[in-house]
């Protein structure tokens, strides 16, 4: 026996221009990634329908998943007004490898530090260059952290 309940159950402040926008900043996104003729073929559209769309219509909700294919940060902006992510189903952290390759680093750097090593209290020539493809890795790995944090920034115009 199921049993009924007088609680409201809680509804989106997301109001439709909102989500619209949201859409067409995610659309927009993938569009000038890949051009319109691409997307519109990833989306099972023609270029008039996508152009259509820009211009208010709505897409069935299979098209809008599809557009996942050109880019894939076509719907973080819908997403976003929800407070969610959209990620891979087998995705794994994007910091895992760089919480482990900070820890490897930090090995090498206690290691170099330790009064056992070949240059006791400074570090030698040859540890620096033990260390170096660490560091290289780290460099570029803190690189890619940096340019993900500019994409971030950059601003997300309305197409």
């Amino acid at each position: 026996m199921t049993q009924r309940s007088s609680v409201v159950p809680e509804t989106s402040s997301v109001g439709e221009d909102q989500f619209h926008g949201a859409m067409l900043a995610g659309l927009g996104r993938a569009e000038r990634k890949v051009g319109l003729k691409v997307l519109a073929f990833v989306m099972d559209m023609t270029p008039k329908g996508l152009r259509n769309l820009f211009a208010g219509s709505a897409p069935h909700p299979k098209r809008l998943w599809d557009a996942l294919y050109a880019d894939k940060t076509a719907l973080d902006d819908i997403a976003d007004l929800y407070g969610r992510r959209v990620v891979d189903k087998t995705a794994v952290c994007d910091t895992d490898d760089l919480k482990v390759l900070i820890a490897r680093v930090n090995l090498k750097l206690q290691e170099y530090a330790h009064p056992d090593s070949p240059a006791a209290e400074s570090t030698a020539h040859c540890e620096y260059l033990d260390g170096e493809a660490l560091m290289r890795s780290l460099h570029h790995e803190t690189g890619r952290w940096l340019e993900r944090c500019s994409e971030i920034r950059k601003p997300r115009a309305v197409a």
